[in-house]
């Protein structure tokens, strides 16, 4: 099938690009803990919040929280 130099390696998170599913996928190497987001739930509506998560690791409004408490 697939030797390990095959897979590609995504450590900071973020979009895949390559091939559907029904064309053979992407292969790659993924870690216990990790979690992957069907396509059909990543869109423009939903990217901006994606990154966030990605990014900081909660959602905006658990920041907001946050800050407002803090003022």
């Amino acid at each position: 099938m697939f030797g390990k130099k095959d897979f590609k390696k995504y450590p900071g998170g973020g979009a895949l690009e390559g091939k559907s599913h029904a064309q053979g996928g992407i292969p790659i190497e993924a870690e216990g803990g990790e979690f992957i987001i069907k396509k059909d739930s990543v869109n423009p509506s939903t990217m901006a919040m994606l990154e966030y998560i990605n990014e900081y690791g909660n959602l905006p409004i658990t920041d907001a929280r946050d800050r407002k408490e803090e003022i």
